[in-house]
C-alpha cells in the first residue's frame, strides 16, 4: 500500500489508507482523543476510541510535531472540523520531538522575527511561511514557463568571479587559491557574452553584496532574475518585463489560490498598462520636498512619489548618466541621460534594467570616465569588438516581488535563511 497524501482523502472514504506526517494539535475529551495531522500537502483529523486500549495507548504518549505513521479507514464526517477523519487501525511513533519546542508551529502563540529565523526548521512548518514558499516555487516555475515559451535559454554563470561586473566596492571578499576573487554582484557581463550567441537569456540565482544595510527590504544574499535579449531596446524589454508580471501574477492567483487564502492577502490588480514616467517628471513631482535633478531616488522620496501617484506597478525611465552603471547605454542626443529604467511597485524597486553599450571603444571611454580599468574588463570588451548585437535586459529581485505578493512585512520573512548583515546561521 502506497503512502497517501492528506489532500487526496476526500476521495477515498471508506477505504483503507496509510499516512505519514507530523502531530499538529491534540484534543483530549472523556471518550475520544483527536489528532490533526500534517504533512506537506494538507491536515487530517484522526479519532481515536479510548476504548481500543492498543491503539489509545500508543496515541496518549504523543506531542506536537511528534512523526507518525497511520493506517485507518477514511470516513466522510458531517461534525470534523475538516470534513473528514481517519479511523485509526494502527498508529506508530517513528520520531519524537523534543519539548519545549522553540516557538508554536500552529501559529497560535506570536512570535518575534529573530525567533522565526533562528527556529527556521520549525516555522517553515508553520501555514503561513509554508504557503510563502510554496508561492515562491511556483512564482519561478511561472517565470521559467513564460520564458520557454518565448525560445528563451536559460544560463549560468560564475558565482566567483575576478572583478567587479557592476564597479564600486561592495564585493565580499574569497580566498581563491593563490589569487584574490570576489562573489559575483550579479551575472551582467556574463549574460551580455551569452546574448551575442542565444540571443534570449535568462538566469535565476543568488549573487551578494556587501552592504550594510539594516532595512526591511535589503539582504547581503539575494534571489535575482536576469534577463538579456539581443536586438531588443529598453522599451521593447518593458514590454516584455510588463507582460511577464501579468503572466506570472495572474497565474499565481489562479493556481495558488490556496496559498493565498492561508495569508489573507488582497490580489493585486494587474489590469491596466504600466506607466512609463520619465525620471525628469519625477524630479519635477518632488521638486517640492527638495528633490533637484541628478539626485538619486531613496526609498523615503519614493515613498513621496507613491503618495502623489498612488501604489502600483510603473517604470521610471531616462535616468541620468551619473546613476547608472558603466555598461548602460546613453541616448544619443543627449549623453547625460541614458537608456535605462527602474521598475517599482509604489515606493520599493524591484527591478532595474536597460540597454547597454555595445561597441567596445565607447565601453573603454566609459570606463575611464569612471575611473575603471578597462583591462579588468577585458574579456568583455573582446566579446564586444567580435560582433555583439544592439541588447537590453533587466535584473529583478525575487524576495522583493514575493514579499509584495505576500503582504510580509520584512523581506527575511519570505528568504528560506536569509543572510544580512547581522545574520550568518541558520
Amino acid at each position: 500500500m502506497k503512502k497517501t497524501y492528506l489532500n487526496e482523502i476526500p476521495n477515498l472514504v471508506d477505504k483503507e489508507i496509510e499516512v505519514y506526517g507530523w502531530v499538529h494539535e491534540i484534543r483530549d475529551t472523556a471518550k475520544f482523543l483527536f489528532i490533526i495531522l500534517r504533512d506537506s500537502a494538507g491536515k487530517a483529523q484522526i479519532l481515536i476510541n479510548k476504548e481500543k486500549t492498543e491503539i489509545y495507548n500508543v496515541a496518549k504518549e504523543l506531542h506536537h510535531e511528534d512523526v507518525i505513521y497511520v493506517k485507518g479507514i477514511v470516513k466522510k464526517s458531517e461534525i470534523a472540523r475538516l470534513g473528514y477523519e481517519i479511523i485509526p487501525n494502527e498508529i506508530k511513533i517513528l520520531s519524537k520531538a523534543k519539548h519545549p519546542l522553540a516557538l508554536d508551529v500552529t501559529g497560535k502563540i506570536n512570535a518575534e522575527l529573530n525567533t522565526i529565523l533562528d527556529a527556521r526548521y520549525l516555522s517553515l512548518r508553520r501555514d503561513d511561511y509554508n504557503a510563502i514558499f510554496k508561492i515562491q516555487s511556483a512564482l519561478v516555475r511561472y517565470i521559467r514557463e513564460f520564458l520557454y515559451e518565448r525560445g528563451f535559454i536559460e544560463i549560468f554563470t560564475p558565482k566567483i568571479i575576478k572583478f567587479a561586473t557592476e564597479g564600486g566596492a561592495e564585493l565580499f571578499q574569497v580566498k581563491y587559491f593563490d589569487e584574490i576573487s570576489y562573489l559575483a554582484q550579479s551575472p551582467q557581463i556574463y549574460k551580455e557574452i551569452c546574448s551575442g550567441a542565444f540571443e534570449k537569456v535568462f538566469e535565476i540565482a543568488s549573487y551578494y553584496r556587501a552592504e550594510k544595510s539594516r532595512t526591511p527590504y535589503h539582504l547581503t544574499e539575494f534571489l535575482s532574475f536576469d534577463v538579456e535579449c539581443a536586438f531588443y531596446s529598453y522599451h521593447d524589454i518593458m514590454d516584455l518585463l510588463e507582460s511577464l508580471m501579468k503572466f506570472v501574477i495572474n497565474k499565481l492567483y489562479e493556481k495558488n489560490e490556496k496559498e493565498f487564502n492561508i495569508l489573507k492577502c488582497e490580489k493585486i490588480n494587474v489590469d491596466y498598462k504600466f506607466e512609463r514616467i520619465k525620471y525628469d517628471e519625477v524630479i519635477s513631482i518632488l521638486e517640492p520636498y527638495g528633490i533637484k535633478w541628478g539626485d538619486d531616488l531613496t526609498q523615503h522620496t519614493l515613498k513621496l512619489l507613491e503618495g502623489k501617484i498612488g501604489k502600483k506597478f510603473f517604470f521610471i525611465i531616462d535616468w541620468p548618466t551619473e546613476l547608472k552603471p558603466f555598461y548602460t547605454h546613453e541616448h544619443e542626443d543627449n549623453p547625460k541621460i541614458t537608456k535605462s529604467f527602474d521598475f517599482n511597485y509604489g515606493f520599493l524597486e524591484i527591478a532595474s534594467g536597460g540597454e547597454r553599450i555595445y561597441n567596445g571603444d565607447k565601453l573603454v571611454q566609459k570606463l575611464k570616465k569612471m575611473n575603471l580599468n578597462p583591462e579588468n574588463f577585458s574579456l568583455f570588451i573582446k566579446a564586444l569588438d567580435s560582433g555583439m548585437p544592439p541588447h537590453a535586459g533587466f535584473g529583478l529581485g525575487i524576495s522583493r516581488l514575493l514579499l509584495i505578493l505576500t503582504n510580509s512585512k520584512n523581506i527575511k520573512e519570505v528568504v528560506l535563511f536569509p543572510r544580512d548583515v547581522d545574520r550568518l546561521i541558520p
